[in-house]
């Protein structure tokens, strides 16, 4: 039996994050989870509510028609796919199937928590790389690989901080480290991206056997209550994943939806649009109210502040204006918060609180 007072995890009691409770509050602006503000596609929900009797039923286990709409979006093969209960339970499994032999997996310092989540439930040990003006430096996680190195996390744009690495930069990167350690790109937020120096993703996987792509709809599709995303690496690794893992991990209504939005791009074009609309506009307001805005690549934008007090100043503010907005404690910086993208009259609602206070 696993004794879970030793797990560190369970050592100490952790009440639900405040802007979780809040968030649900009918009256409150949603700013903190990195959701669609314009949700789903009408096609996922007309497809939802034309299938709800479904619901009864068991899933799907193989996926298949969904994994071959994923195929041909990419251009690979419904074998390289692999499709699971949000993007976060794919970076779960690759965490529990690293070997037992010493190991070490490597994440930047300000990066996604459900890496450093996994590693430290699975017991893995886990190397964390400071930052370079909050971008991911590719150089120093390649000093810090060496022959124990089985996995590497990379979240292309960067969560929670919003800044990208280029194609030049992840190639320079690849050929440094050894073809033996895995290199998960974390693609949550691609459909965001406007610089064009993002890397071409399924051209390094077509060159870089090492490479592992991970894709969510949570994001730009809206069906983060769904909980589903998907995964693209080559059939080894998709192999390995299948059968270390339970069945029935993406539920029947969830299946509906991701094939119907994958039908409906100009939802996706649109939401992307006015996306990179209201980000300048924030970053440009914000900016010239003074705050360290650090530029974005994603649906939300990350302020760092000067002191821990400066940052409660303005959560607080926007807080007793019924604004949620995510500190960004559990991610390992208690002086910043992270701002998500709303629809214009949310984000000029936000601004005027601030103009105001």
């Amino acid at each position: 039996m696993i004794n879970l007072k030793k797990n560190k995890i369970f050592m100490k009691k952790k009440e639900s994050p405040l802007y979780v409770n809040l968030a649900y509050e009918s009256e409150m602006n949603r700013l903190a989870q990195n959701e669609n503000p314009y949700g789903a596609s009408n096609l996922a929900k007309e497809a939802v509510l034309e299938n709800i009797n479904k619901m009864s039923l068991y899933p799907d286990v193989i996926l298949m028609e969904l994994k071959e709409k994923l195929a041909k979006k990419h251009g690979v093969s419904p074998q390289e796919i692999i499709v699971s209960n949000g993007s976060g339970a794919i970076i779960d499994h690759l965490v529990n199937c690293m070997p037992h032999n010493g190991e070490n997996m490597i994440v930047p310092e300000l990066t996604f928590v459900a890496y450093k989540l996994c590693a430290a439930i699975y017991r893995k040990e886990c190397r964390l790389v400071p930052m370079e003006n909050y971008s991911i430096n590719l150089h120093k996680i390649a000093d810090n690989c060496d022959k124990k190195t089985h996995l590497v996390f990379l979240s292309n744009p960067n969560n929670p901080t919003g800044t990208i690495f280029s194609h030049d930069e992840i190639v320079e990167f690849l050929d440094r480290i050894s073809s033996k350690t895995l290199v998960v790109l974390d693609e949550a937020y691609k459909e965001y991206v406007t610089d064009v120096s993002f890397p071409r993703s399924i051209e390094l996987y077509n060159k870089y056997p090492n490479i592992i792509i991970l894709h969510s709809f949570s994001k730009i599709y809206g069906l983060a209550g769904l909980r589903i995303g998907y995964g693209i690496a080559r059939t080894s690794v998709i192999e390995e994943l299948e059968k270390n893992r339970l069945p029935f991990m993406v539920g029947t209504l969830a299946n509906i939806a991701a094939l119907a939005a994958l039908d409906d791009m100009e939802h996706v074009s649109e939401s992307a649009r006015k996306n990179a609309k209201g980000r300048e506009i924030l970053f440009q307001e914000l900016s010239g109210m003074g705050y360290n805005v650090i530029p974005s690549q994603g649906n939300f934008l990350f302020i760092s502040f000067a002191t821990t007090e400066d940052r409660n100043k303005m959560y607080d503010t926007l807080l007793a204006n019924k604004i949620v907005v995510r500190k960004m404690e559990s991610f390992g910086d208690n002086r910043a918060l992270r701002i998500s993208l709303g629809r214009t009259a949310a984000n000029i609602r936000m601004l005027d609180c601030l103009k105001i206070k």
